[in-house]
């Protein structure tokens, strides 16, 4: 246990594609006791440098030691580079990771979310592979693998597959990336418990949500079996091999895993932090519409993050959208601070304008956009291998009051600005076209407004 690691140099990847040493993260506790935690520190040059930046703003840039406090079980950029509970699950299994620094060093290096990369004392790469990056074509292989460990059957091989392939992407769900055609991939999969084909529905409110004018990733579906699919995402934090920097809403909100978040939180996060506030608290505000509207089940803030760009922190393509399928009510992040988590009200969203600089206007044609161009999903669903039945029977979750209401909302109200027009247009024919943005866009000068189509 003497030569058990314990410090390491922390580097980052800067917009303009530079690698710096950024400082230093140590464990703090027991050595062998899970429950220690992390302390950073910046190095002096990082300090005086002009490109850099907080890692996330409960790391802000000091001389002295960086300690997680109450209510945070780690540092927040630090955080969103560790693995997820899936991650951790595989880590544990192989290797003799049991602690928080643990858990942060053995993440594949080549494959770590967002620009933070760790070094030994030598200068060696922690979690570097002598091999690399699995392929689109070895998805078989992984998804048996897990298979075998989720029954506690795999062997010393189907380990090690998983653990190179193993991801600090959120999340509980079996998950790999795999290079596909030169880019990394986010490959997700049900458990084998699992027979109601979530990643069908996740591609069906990904292609709803692109339809809506979303930012949205490229992603593609690959059909197992009749009950069972993988979801392919193309990873928005690497372009052209380069890392961009990536944290969730969770760390740049800063408050504690004990608070209750509300979705206004994000705006004014978003007005303290985005170099183009306006436009990304439309978007937002376009993304909770969606999320009301299909019932989103997995709505909390490990699931919106933000990318790095020259000037600040801009919304990342949306992720993890996962419809109702049942009509009962759905627990989830509340619009406004106090409101509710159950049943939330599209109205309440519409009312809420000021938190997301709309007027009530604009608020409203936005939200019965999103209702109107989302209408067709159970045609969406079908194509996506989804039986009629389960489609009908998920009609009253989806088909529900608040596609009611948002259609009743006046797109054209005679008070309605001509910007606010103008902006539904736009991002009408944005959805239409199918260009949903681009992964590389935010690491690029703010002038630079050329867009790459991302469609698989």
């Amino acid at each position: 246990m003497t030569d058990r690691l314990t410090a390491a140099e922390v580097h980052l990847v800067l917009p303009d594609g530079a690698e710096v040493l950024t400082g230093t993260v140590a464990s703090e506790g027991a050595v062998v006791s899970a429950a220690n935690s992390l302390v950073f520190r910046y190095a002096d040059g990082y300090l005086t440098d002009p490109r850099g930046y907080d890692l996330s703003p409960d790391m802000p840039r000091t001389g002295g030691p960086i300690r997680t406090w109450s209510g945070r079980d780690t540092l927040g950029a630090l955080g969103d580079s560790m693995p997820d509970a899936w991650g951790k699950r595989i880590i544990r299994a192989g290797t003799s990771a049991r602690t928080t620094f643990d858990f942060l060093t053995h993440v594949n290096d080549a494959t770590r979310q967002g620009a933070l990369r760790f070094r030994d004392v030598h200068g060696a790469y922690l979690g570097a592979r002598s091999h690399p990056v699995a392929e689109v074509h070895d998805l078989g292989k992984i998804v048996a693998a897990a298979r075998a460990f989720e029954a506690g059957e795999e062997t010393d091989a189907e380990l090690r597959i998983l653990i190179d392939a193993g991801t600090s992407a959120g999340g509980a769900r079996p998950k790999a990336t795999v290079r596909n055609g030169g880019d990394l991939w986010l490959a997700k999969f049900a458990r084998e418990t699992e027979f109601h084909d979530p990643m069908a529905w996740e591609a069906t409110a990904l292609a709803l949500a692109k339809a809506a004018g979303i930012d949205t990733p490229a992603f593609d579906l690959i059909r197992l079996s009749e009950s069972q699919s993988i979801l392919l995402s193309r990873r928005f934090d690497r372009d052209k091999g380069r890392r961009i920097g990536y944290i969730s809403a969770h760390s740049l909100t800063t408050k504690g895993d004990d608070q209750t978040l509300s979705y206004s939180d994000i705006s004014d996060t978003l007005a303290q932090y985005s170099p183009a506030p306006r436009d990304d608290q439309a978007e937002l505000f376009r993304r909770i519409a969606l999320s009301l509207l299909i019932g989103n089940v997995d709505d909390h803030f490990r699931n919106h993050g933000f990318l790095r760009d020259y000037n600040g922190w801009k919304l990342s393509p949306v992720f993890d959208l996962e419809p109702n399928r049942r009509p009962e009510q759905v627990e989830a992040t509340p619009i406004v601070e106090g409101g509710e988590r159950y049943g939330r009200d599209i109205r309440e969203l519409r009312d809420a304008h000021d938190a997301f600089r709309l007027s009530y206007d604009e608020a409203s044609a936005l939200v019965r956009d999103v209702a109107e161009r989302t209408s067709g999903w159970i045609q969406v669903a079908l194509g996506y291998g989804i039986s009629r039945e389960a489609a009908e029977a998920s009609r009253r979750a989806i088909d529900g009051p608040n596609r009611e209401r948002a259609l009743e909302m006046s797109a054209n109200s005679p008070t309605a600005t001509n910007s606010s027009r103008a902006k539904v247009s736009a991002q009408k024919r944005r959805g239409e076209l199918g260009i949903p943005g681009n992964s590389g866009q935010w690491a690029r000068s703010r002038n630079d407004t050329g867009a790459n189509d991302l469609d698989a």
